[in-house]
């Protein structure tokens, strides 16, 4: 039971999404590939330009982005 802690969660789509978040004067796309946090952009065509991943993995963000996206309050769209 020790290591259920630090049990990560396998990345449960095929490629990078988009988190949508929506304002009344606002929306962003924030791409994330494998539980990496690539950046946001305004239109989901921009999404192809975010395509490095940071150095490292970041155990803060992930847990961060894990939570956010499997909550089912944003809506999330797998990106081609």
């Amino acid at each position: 039971m020790a290591l259920e802690q630090v049990r990560l969660i396998c990345w449960p789509w095929k490629q990078a999404v988009a988190i949508v978040e929506s304002g009344p004067e606002l929306t962003q796309y924030h791409i994330i590939d494998h539980w990496f946090y690539l950046g946001s952009v305004e239109q989901l065509e921009q999404a192809r330009t975010l395509r490095q991943p940071p150095d490292g993995f970041d155990n803060d963000g992930y847990k961060i982005l894990c939570k956010l996206m499997l909550s089912g309050e944003y809506e999330v769209i797998e990106l081609g």
